[in-house]
């Protein structure tokens, strides 16, 4: 009795924990990083004159990070900036891949609409110790009505310079933001010519961020009860003296375990059919709807039209603004697509940027009419990056003695067509 009642305390106190670590999960897995005056770190002002530029800097009060700069108009772009050096030789600098967030105490007075802020990454791929400007400048830039007491910004809006990438002749593969070795933070005047002086006096950086993500740390604990449910049970074989109420026990752990497994089971069924992006199906969820769109055509006659779209000029979204804009245009179209479609229709994410719409009972001339609706609300839609995108489209049906390989080939020959006349348009095989 005495064991059972210390048993039952042990398991609620370890409840009790289980609601606390969920509870405030993010209070105890939370990691700060302050960078201010007195941290150490070696500080560097520089300007336009390294381009041509007249430019004046000044360093009113190393201390506290206090600086000036009145730019002139010699250099087409003049410029100024202040850098905090977390490594002298700008090789070994700060881990940020688990921060998330990014806070800054800046006080700024002057003529610029918009100022920059830089996380500079070093990696052997693309940087040369000796050429300061290899270093990746991942950057956000934002308007000065922004900046309060504290500004936030997250990192997932910081983005690398398009002139950088240029510059270096990076490939697309390096072309991401990159925070595994943070050598410098920089903070420069913004775009445009805002001729004139700009004060500066940076009182402190903050970077929050997960010491491990919420995913892991929630497996952990459902690892912890696993462990706790697996030993609690020992316990209870190792202790049951009578074996036909351990037979019974155990058959009901057993129904309520295969209970459990089967509905897992069919989560997960529907998860592998499914998109992890964009929600639409993938290739193994359309493929029950294509045996049945062709079942209802050699039983009954009933049409079967196959629409295959690609986004136009994709992969200038990517390289312009991040793979992060990318992935947003692919969810905004796939849930707008699939507002306009039947019950009966399935949309699909056919690989990268391509999607198929499966449409049956459906001939020819109304597939056809779906995918001009279909190729106007693309054009129409709407990002916050103020930018449009469009698709081009491939409509065919299946006919008699044609194969499901062939009727996929007809679909995509009329998307190549569409795309070689100009994009943006549907073309009929």
């Amino acid at each position: 009795m005495k064991k059972n009642l210390r048993l039952e305390a042990t398991l609620g106190l370890l409840v009790v924990l289980t609601i606390f670590a969920i509870a405030f999960q993010q209070t105890l897995l939370e990691q700060r990083l302050v960078v201010d005056p007195n941290s150490g770190y070696t500080v560097r002002l520089y300007h336009d004159e390294e381009s041509g530029g007249n430019s004046l800097i000044d360093l009113e009060d190393a201390e506290h990070f206090k600086w000036s700069c009145i730019l002139r108009d010699q250099y087409e772009y003049p410029f100024c900036g202040f850098e905090v050096i977390f490594d002298p030789k700008r090789v070994k600098g700060l881990d940020l891949r688990n921060f998330h967030k990014i806070r800054i105490w800046l006080d700024y007075s002057g003529v610029g609409k918009t100022l920059r802020i830089s996380l500079r990454n070093f990696d052997p791929q693309y940087s040369d110790p000796a050429i300061d400007k290899s270093t990746k400048y991942n950057q956000i830039e934002f308007n000065t009505k922004l900046l309060s007491s504290m500004s936030e910004f997250s990192l997932r809006d910081f983005f690398v310079a398009n002139w950088w990438i240029y510059d270096n002749k990076i490939p697309p593969s390096l072309s991401h933001p990159q925070f595994d070795n943070i050598v410098v933070f920089d903070v420069q005047t913004g775009s445009g010519k805002a001729l004139g002086k700009h004060s500066f006096q940076l009182h402190r950086i903050e970077l929050i961020g997960q010491r491990l993500n919420t995913a892991d740390w929630y497996l952990s604990i459902i690892v912890v009860w696993l462990t706790i449910i697996l030993a609690f049970l020992g316990y209870r074989v190792m202790n049951l003296k009578d074996q036909v109420l351990f037979q019974r026990k155990r058959e009901s752990e057993l129904i309520e375990v295969n209970t459990l497994l089967d509905a897992r089971s069919k989560i997960l069924e529907l998860k592998s059919k499914t998109d992890f992006l964009t929600g639409a199906f993938n290739r193994l969820g359309i493929e029950e709807a294509i045996h049945l769109g062709l079942s209802e055509w050699r039983k009954y006659k009933k049409p079967l039209s196959l629409v295959l779209l690609d986004i136009d000029h994709f992969k200038q979204v990517n390289d312009r603004y991040g793979h992060d804009v990318g992935d947003q245009v692919l969810t905004t179209l796939a849930a707008a697509v699939q507002k306009q479609i039947r019950t009966q229709d399935l949309f699909a994410r056919w690989g990268g940027e391509e999607f198929v719409l499966l449409c049956r009972d459906t001939d020819i001339n109304h597939a056809r009419l779906l995918a001009e609706k279909l190729r106007e609300l693309i054009a129409n839609l709407e990002f916050s990056q103020d930018f449009k995108i469009t698709a081009s489209f491939g409509v065919t049906t299946f006919i008699a003695h044609e194969t499901l390989d062939e009727l996929f080939k007809a679909a995509d020959m009329a998307l190549y067509k569409a795309k070689s006349t100009g994009r943006n348009r549907v073309v009929v095989v």
